[in-house]
């Protein structure tokens, strides 16, 4: 099936919505009402620029789970609108929790039920309201730059804690994001501790709009 064609002045516009949220310098607070203010253009905005990261991730995670889908129990952490889940849907995985800083992002998934808890909260220094063990696999889709170049080792221990031994941790976004210095740090920190192994690492030419993007997967030990 072709992909969609849109004028150069659409994929700018669309381009212009999702600049407003990846602004470098922004802080976390701002970043979060900056997506409440763009709930509702934002599945369009993605589309407009050809943004892949959801598929991939949908694809990526039925290659790992063949069979047994319906069991599979997936933290969906910066839900979003939901693009992800939907995407996870399409290949029968059904028991899915969004986690989102933001409300109205949160709402716009309500609207096509992707979710079976919504949790309304910050990916940080803090303890999520997850308990230890509580997914097969975690994952995370595009994490708004400025807030995954800076992310604490502390809410990547949060990501493995909730994962149950075995499971995985899956995390796609641009390759630009996983060059921080932070990051990079953070995410060896685990392995060096033995909190997880990174199992797979994949790119992709063009996640949207000619900019390039990694996948990378985590056992968690």
């Amino acid at each position: 099936m072709a992909e969609p064609q849109f004028t150069p002045e659409e994929v700018q516009e669309g381009q212009r919505i999702v600049n407003y949220v990846i602004t470098k310098g922004l802080d976390n607070d701002t970043i979060v009402k900056r997506f409440d203010e763009i709930s509702e253009q934002y599945n369009k905005a993605q589309t407009l620029i050809g943004y892949k990261g959801p598929k991939w991730m949908g694809e990526s995670l039925a290659a790992l789970y063949p069979s047994n889908r319906e069991n599979v129990k997936i933290l969906d952490v910066a839900a979003g609108t939901g693009m992800a889940a939907f995407e996870m849907r399409k290949h029968g995985f059904v028991h899915i929790d969004g986690l989102e800083p933001s409300q109205n992002m949160l709402d716009e998934a309500k609207k096509s039920n992707l979710y079976e808890r919504y949790i309304c909260d910050v990916l940080g220094e803090n303890t999520l309201d997850i308990a230890d063990d509580s997914y097969t696999v975690v994952t995370m889709v595009g994490l708004s730059s400025e807030i995954m170049k800076k992310l604490p080792l502390k809410a990547l221990e949060e990501l493995a804690r909730v994962t149950e031994k075995g499971g995985r941790v899956m995390i796609n976004n641009y390759d630009r994001n996983f060059r921080s210095d932070i990051i990079r740090t953070n995410l060896s920190n685990l392995e060096s501790r033995r909190v997880w192994k990174l199992e797979d690492e994949q790119t992709m030419p063009e996640i949207s709009n000619g900019v390039g993007g990694i996948l990378q997967v985590y056992m968690v030990l």
